[in-house]
């Protein structure tokens, strides 16, 4: 059986532009070279990520995010909100000649979110795939109810994702949360000040992160490296540790300033 060759790449922590436009850039590489890519990243300042078609005056509170000194950005993919602080992100894009993209959807989700649940379980979580019936409580943040395409530990999300694709490939990403902070998502969504603390201590019954559920702390380094080697061990994969190609890095400049630094882009809707 032919070793399936992926390659890594661990950005580090970056802005919100600068993510957004990697993981677009990196789908157009892999359509160019026919290989798949694992992409593990982290973000600063905190960001609240919009799914592809929220309207942003339904869906965040633009004032509290700039007295919270967070940012804000439109994700290509769809979903709903997200803010992504304290944890490691990861993506994953494959041309459509790849397997991945052959599966269908929900194969694939379930396909790459199998090495995710192993790194977990590492950890000595009891991880694994939402059930196929959601449950949690209905708001414009994506944590508070975990869907099938979701990772959790005892009924509570602890790994988001969405998926997106296109005749060049496919582009799935998604959040590992480290600490869960319901309070600090919900303030900077459009809640009347008498719903915060309620629906923030309801959504806490759904959503959990990697250092509450293993009583330890997980640095961002620890929890990059498992997840880079779980993937490494799963599926007859064989990973190759590089930095983006000289293209690839014009295509970043090229999206970030014309698409991801743009209201036209993050004020779409």
């Amino acid at each position: 059986m032919a070793m399936d060759i992926w390659r890594l790449i661990v950005s580090g922590i970056q802005g919100p532009a600068e993510n957004m436009a990697m993981d677009e850039a990196l789908l157009l590489g892999a359509s160019r070279t026919g290989i798949p890519v694992l992409r593990i990243y982290g973000w600063a300042p905190a960001t609240l990520s919009l799914g592809f078609s929220q309207p942003v005056s339904r869906s965040v509170r633009l004032s509290e995010i700039r007295a919270r000194h967070l940012a804000w950005i439109r994700r290509p993919t769809g979903g709903r909100a997200v803010l992504h602080d304290m944890e490691v992100t990861y993506s994953v894009c494959a041309p459509p000649g790849h397997t991945l993209y052959a599966m269908g959807l929900e194969a694939s989700y379930e396909c790459i979110c199998a090495p995710i649940v192993a790194a977990l379980r590492t950890f000595g979580l009891d991880a694994s795939l939402a059930p196929r019936h959601p449950s949690g409580i209905p708001t414009a943040a994506c944590f508070t109810a975990p869907g099938a395409t979701d990772i959790v530990v005892a009924g509570r999300k602890i790994v988001g994702s969405a998926q997106m694709r296109t005749r060049i490939g496919m582009l799935q990403h998604g959040s590992i949360l480290l600490r869960s902070d319901p309070y600090k998502l919900f303030a900077v969504l459009p809640l009347g000040p008498s719903d915060l603390q309620a629906v923030a201590e309801s959504s806490a019954r759904f959503m959990t992160g990697l250092c509450e559920e293993s009583g330890r702390i997980v640095t961002f380094s620890e929890l990059s490296d498992v997840l880079a080697a779980s993937f490494g061990d799963s599926g007859g994969r064989r990973l190759e540790a590089g930095e983006l190609e000289p293209e690839e890095r014009r295509d970043v400049e090229r999206i970030r300033t014309t698409k991801y630094e743009t209201d036209g882009w993050n004020s779409l809707r």
